[in-house]
């Protein structure tokens, strides 16, 4: 079973060190940046808790990034199982997946581009255009070519 933040050693450490702001993440792993934001609207006051939670950040932002690397290295170990099944479908699977939602999300840009849209729904229109630039075009593209965080991974392995 997964343990809380509260749980980790950067939740001990702000439970600690700056309670504020692990009452205000609650019990949900936050990303290394809102913590970061989070603290440095609550500075912390000893220079020992200031330099302990930056090693704490650091450790805990090299774990954030291992879970997605893993996490995108389980779906391409996925799709290699797929591979080797005589199923057709199963095999393409994937692909033509990410082809339509490509196809669906470039259309999509295309016709926010272009097309008339009224006034009352600009902002909706905007946020899904982030959500499809950001998240189905972009972890598309990642899945199948790599992405940055694979690089930081490199980098870091490297320099150990």
């Amino acid at each position: 079973m997964k343990k809380s933040f509260k749980d980790t050693a950067v939740g001990k450490f702000l439970g600690r060190a700056a309670p504020s702001v692990l009452d205000a993440v609650g019990d949900v792993f936050p990303p290394v940046k809102l913590l970061q934001n989070l603290l440095s609207a609550t500075p912390l006051e000893d220079e020992n808790d200031r330099e302990e939670m930056m090693r704490l950040l650091k450790d805990y932002e090299q774990e954030e990034l291992r879970m997605r690397l893993d996490d995108m290295q389980d779906a391409r170990d996925m799709q290699m199982e797929a591979l080797r099944q005589d199923d057709k479908f199963s095999k393409r699977f994937i692909y033509w997946l990410a082809a339509g939602s490509l196809v669906a999300g470039f259309a999509y840009v295309f016709w926010i581009t272009f097309g008339d849209i009224p006034e009352s729904n600009q902002r909706f229109a905007d946020t899904i255009l982030g959500v499809v630039i950001a998240t189905i075009i972009t972890t598309i593209y990642n899945f199948f070519f790599g992405s940055s965080d694979g690089s930081k991974k490199k980098d870091l392995t490297h320099k150990n």
